[in-house]
């Protein structure tokens, strides 16, 4: 191993470079391939997936705030694919690359190409990393632009100043992938405007920049919403459905406040990785004295203000605001590869002059160290863990007592590895096929109604039997605590919404069968019960579907009524 090491130090720095983002990104590949989800993932997935055939923010194609350059892309690589799955988790191993290579070329320069090399590594075995790297969804694109905006603002405070105008476009049309990033990165980009060359001139063209780059992506959107005052009512609508239940600053209950933070702490625990938090204890037990000293005098350097700048906002915006699952986290996640990196060659360092590694050099302690970090991550992320499905993924939240809920904003926090990945693959698999069972049935006389059947990540959802059967007429039975206004009847790839508290689902003459995917323990089982005969057919992973002949009776006045203020809520 020493002497490749010095066979390749004898390249020039360029050639060298090279060579090592080549073999990171070949090794980033590799490790993605065998573990690819075969279904689109959650429902946001099949939002974008939707939204490469038609863009419609009304009907959630996607859902607001629109994230138009992300669909723009998935068009366009969809051309070649021709499947919105495949194309999503291209992207997202294209933009997990891309991010690989700027946080080798950035720490290159902000400590050392060893320290680099570690920062990259540890950034590809990462669980949430890799875990985001393997599904269709979109927060991959959003470690890319936080890191890119990152590298070009840290040009900036090295003295080059032509980074200076490329690092505010980028934060302004980062917005077309995500929006948040614009208000996550704003106090680094401030940092940046106001570091070394503070002048007006300099401040009314960054700004300037900074609006165009922005209205770039947000004109079109507001045009292909139907106008600013539909956009500003569809995302308003969105906001009261996911923030107030959240945030503490927006009035979220005690039961939700604690599954928030406990949610947060078991993903600050997976961004650092759990090899990587036991290097952190290390290094605290053999620098117990001099951590808060080097810590406040790293924050004082460049380096430190860039790296407090892009955790921080995020972390206080995650922790108070919102935070519902952890792909969110990868805007910052890449910041503390760069933090653990220089703690692994931190303890490397005390660990060689130990009498317990005698004669190892730190080079050879820091492989030792990163070797074991890969073997733990590769080992946590695709050991088949044995997971309750029944518990997993049906049990609604707003069925749980604190003491439940707290435990499931912990516990969601340690399962996201490839087993998870392919059990949402199974499930949606079991119940797709489900459909097939119920005897008799086809689009023509068989409607099918899905409920909020899952609590972690919809292993299965009405959004995924829409987009699965699209020549079925689908209907949707929200969760209450879910309820504003949202899609109630699809079809074709198309959706209707609703804000009536009554549900009504229409059973004409050629209507033979309804096939039901809900919860024998929702109140919508319970007000069934009352309306028809339910028969079942038992699925391989021990759950069940439900369906009623209606062939041979009908429900009173031809219709199936639920009622969204039942007692029984």
């Amino acid at each position: 191993m020493m002497d490749r090491i010095k066979y390749l130090s004898s390249f020039s720095p360029k050639k060298m470079d090279l060579i090592i983002t080549t073999m990171l990104s070949v090794l980033l590949v590799l490790t993605r391939l065998p573990f690819i989800s075969k279904f689109l993932y959650e429902w946001d997935s099949v939002n974008y997936a939707i939204s490469f055939e038609k863009y419609d923010i009304v009907h959630h194609q996607p859902h607001p705030p629109g994230y138009l350059f992300f669909v723009g892309l998935g068009r366009a690589i969809n051309i070649i694919f021709n499947d919105a799955n495949n194309t999503m988790i291209f992207i997202s191993i294209i933009f997990s690359i891309l991010t690989v290579i700027l946080i080798y070329f950035l720490v290159k320069q902000m400590f050392s190409q060893l320290i680099a090399i570690t920062a990259a590594i540890l950034l590809i075995f990462n669980p949430l990393f890799w875990f985001y790297g393997e599904i269709a969804t979109i927060y991959l694109s959003e470690a890319f632009f936080a890191t890119l905006i990152v590298y070009l603002s840290y040009q900036v405070f090295q003295g080059n100043e032509k980074y200076f105008y490329p690092s505010i476009l980028v934060l302004g049309l980062a917005g077309g992938f995500r929006q948040d990033l614009v208000i996550l990165m704003f106090p680094l980009w401030l940092f940046c405007l106001f570091y070394n060359n503070l002048n007006i001139k300099r401040m009314i063209n960054a700004s300037i920049i900074l609006i165009l780059s922005v209205l770039a992506w947000f004109i079109p959107t507001i045009i292909l919403a139907g106008g600013y005052e539909q956009y500003s009512y569809l995302s308003n609508i969105l906001f009261c459905m996911c923030i107030p239940r959240t945030s503490i600053i927006f009035g979220a209950d005690l039961f939700n406040r604690l599954s928030n933070l406990g949610a947060f702490s078991s993903w600050i625990v997976l961004m650092f990785s759990y090899f990587g938090v036991f290097i952190l204890i290390i290094n605290n037990r053999l620098n117990k004295r001099k951590n808060i000293m080097q810590l406040k005098n790293a924050i004082k350097t460049p380096k430190g203000k860039i790296l407090a700048l892009w955790i921080i906002p995020a972390a206080l915006f995650y922790l108070l605001v919102h935070l519902p699952k952890p792909g969110y986290t990868l805007s910052y996640l890449p910041a503390f590869s760069i933090v653990l990196s220089t703690v692994f060659y931190k303890v490397s360092l005390e660990l060689s002059k130990s009498n317990i590694f005698k004669g190892l050099s730190p080079l050879k302690i820091l492989l030792i160290l990163l070797s074991l970090s890969v073997l733990f991550n590769s080992i946590y992320f695709v050991y088949p863990y044995s997971y309750d499905e029944e518990s997993v993924w049906e049990t609604p939240f707003y069925g749980m007592n604190i003491n439940e809920k707290i435990i499931w904003g912990i516990d969601i926090g340690f399962v996201y590895s490839n087993q998870k990945i392919k059990t949402n693959d199974r499930i949606t698999e079991i119940y797709l096929n489900s459909i097939k069972k119920v005897p008799d049935s086809n689009p023509d006389n068989t409607i099918i109604v899905v409920g909020d059947i899952s609590r972690v990540n919809e292993g299965f959802s009405w959004r995924k039997a829409m987009y699965y059967y699209p020549q079925y007429n689908i209907y949707y039975l929200i969760q209450r605590e879910n309820y504003i206004m949202n899609p109630w009847h699809g079809k074709n790839h198309s959706n209707q919404w609703s804000k009536s508290k009554v549900f009504e689902i229409p059973v004409n003459s050629s209507t033979e069968k309804i096939i039901w995917i809900i919860n024998d323990k929702s109140t919508y089982y319970r007000q069934l019960q009352k309306q028809s005969e339910i028969k079942t057919v038992g699925l391989e992973n021990g759950l069940k579907v439900y369906y009623s002949d209606t062939k041979t009776k009908k429900p009173k006045n031809d219709k199936f009524i639920f009622n969204l203020d039942s007692k029984d809520i």
